[in-house]
């Protein structure tokens, strides 16, 4: 049998065969010139420019046959573009030149889960498992890969080993963070996330995890600082964008939100998350059929893998549910024939696209008792109708929910009641001391009444359970200002915000 001879020796046969002239006094200028797009290449992948950096690792391979990094690097550019065949190609010459490398093992494999093939991918990480048992990227990639097969269990274990061997890597706890935020364990997720950030500072997509589940949680202003991070580290990147495009979404800043996205779009028009984001634009306009549209557009994109068509596929059908259950409602309202249940129905749906005023007005109609009374006090906080908010939250049992008590002492500051607003405050840490929102808003209370001592004292015990984010660094300097010989010295993590914004909670599900 025939024995095939390697991609790299097959390359250098070509070159062999070529005329002297090719090369002939051309061999300096061609090594230096190859060294440059090989650095420029390099440069533009840590950026994020991928297209760049293909297509100056391209000039280098074609030059420089032996390059182990210029194909390494070249694959590592393609499967960052979600050209994952010619990933594979270029890391099999890689590893022609270097068959025991195991960046390059993990390369390949991390190519082939990206196609989908996972058996191949799992054989790629054993294969640099072999070379090296303790990697954490090889043990990281069987991470995902079990996730990719929907074994959980097994997923977790393998990033919690990939961990193990190696705390100052960030993919596992990235990868594990997300399955956490996939699963709902939202604080388990940002845990991760933060620690990601914090063993490696200027790691770009977990600065970008991070801000989604400060997102999920409503901790916008951690959110948008959190992201405007990553932006500000890899202004190329595409996925910072639509991020941030996702969280403006979520704060009512439609045009803003679609000019992120648009943004991002011009950097990779074959981001699904572009055309998602856009779809959600659209939906909270009530434009279904131009909602519909942006999710046809991310189901034709050509290199869409499957987990996102199934999301993409899921969403489509969400929205043609939404758009004839709102025709219907909308119906009833205009002919004055809606149920109670059909108006909450509405108001549920007017909340889900931030149009709080309406929200609140279609949930007072309905007579609302028990849990759809506090979603009412909640609607008309958000729509700032703080009078409206004050008088179902005093009326409402607290035993057991600080969140219930912070919330109505934030209704009573929109209505400038600041000693009202301390007692509910208060309240709130009667029925749990440890709920750092209530000590926060406590202090900003306390402050405003001219009780910068006692303001102080509340801020110190804030800090002692919240010690970190943009809220926590606010109060330190309040505390140099009122208060030096209080003011504790400031973590030493880069990023890791907790606190969260007005309103705090109180939104049932």
């Amino acid at each position: 049998m025939a024995i095939r001879p390697s991609r790299a020796v097959l390359l250098l046969s070509i070159a062999l065969v070529l005329p002297p002239a090719v090369f002939a006094g051309r061999a300096p200028e061609m090594r230096k010139r190859a060294f440059q797009d090989l650095n420029d290449g390099v440069a533009a992948y840590n950026r994020g420019e991928y297209a760049l950096a293909v297509e100056k690792l391209q000039a280098v391979t074609a030059v420089a046959l032996n390059s182990f990094r210029g194909y390494l690097y070249l694959g590592q550019a393609y499967t960052a573009a979600r050209r994952f065949p010619e990933a594979v190609e270029a890391l099999d010459v890689a590893l022609d030149l270097e068959p025991d490398d195991l960046g390059a093992h993990v390369a390949r494999a991390n190519a082939l889960l990206g196609q989908g093939d996972l058996d191949e991918a799992a054989a790629g990480y054993t294969r640099a498992l072999g070379l090296r048992p303790d990697f954490s990227p090889a043990l990281d990639g069987l991470g995902r890969v079990a996730e990719s097969r929907g074994d959980d269990p097994k997923a977790i274990a393998q990033f919690e080993q990939a961990i193990a061997a190696n705390k100052g890597y960030p993919d596992p706890y990235l990868h594990l963070g997300d399955l956490y935020m996939r699963q709902g364990r939202l604080d388990e997720a940002v845990q991760l996330l933060r620690e990601a950030v914090r063993v490696r500072p200027d790691y770009g997509p977990g600065l970008n995890r991070l801000a989604s589940a400060y997102g999920r949680l409503g901790l916008y202003n951690e959110a948008v600082a959190t992201i405007n991070r990553a932006i500000e580290l890899e202004p190329k990147a595409a996925e910072h964008r639509a991020t941030l495009g996702q969280i403006q979404l979520e704060l009512g800043l439609l045009g803003q939100a679609e000019q992120s996205l648009q943004e991002a779009m011009a950097r990779d028009p074959e981001l699904p998350a572009v055309y998602e984001g856009l779809a959600e634009a659209a939906r909270r306009r009530g434009d279904y059929q131009g909602a519909v549209a942006q999710v046809d557009r991310a189901l034709a994109l050509p290199r869409l893998d499957e987990r996102a068509h199934d999301r993409l596929v899921e969403r489509r059908t969400a929205l043609q549910n939404e758009e004839r259950t709102v025709a219907r409602l909308e119906e009833g309202v205009a002919a004055g024939t809606a149920s109670p249940e059909d108006l909450r129905a509405l108001a549920a749906i007017e909340a889900g696209r931030s149009r709080w005023e309406r929200a609140a007005d279609l949930q007072g109609q309905s007579a609302p008792e028990g849990v759809e009374r506090e979603r009412l006090a909640y609607y008309a906080l958000r729509a700032s109708r703080f009078r409206d908010a004050h008088v179902i939250y005093g009326a409402l049992d607290d035993a057991g929910r600080p969140d219930l008590a912070v919330n109505d002492g934030i209704a009573l500051t929109g209505l400038g009641d600041h000693e009202a607003a301390e007692a509910r405050f208060r309240r709130a840490l009667v029925l749990d001391d440890r709920f750092a929102p209530a000590r926060l808003y406590l202090g900003n209370a306390l402050l405003r009444q001219g009780k910068a001592s006692e303001a102080a004292d509340a801020y110190v015990t804030f800090l002692a359970l919240d010690p970190n984010g943009q809220r926590a660094e606010r109060v330190r300097r309040v505390l140099q200002r009122i208060a030096p010989d209080k003011a504790p010295p400031p973590p030493n993590l880069p990023i890791a915000p907790t606190t969260p914004p007005a309103p705090a909670a109180g939104n049932p599900s």
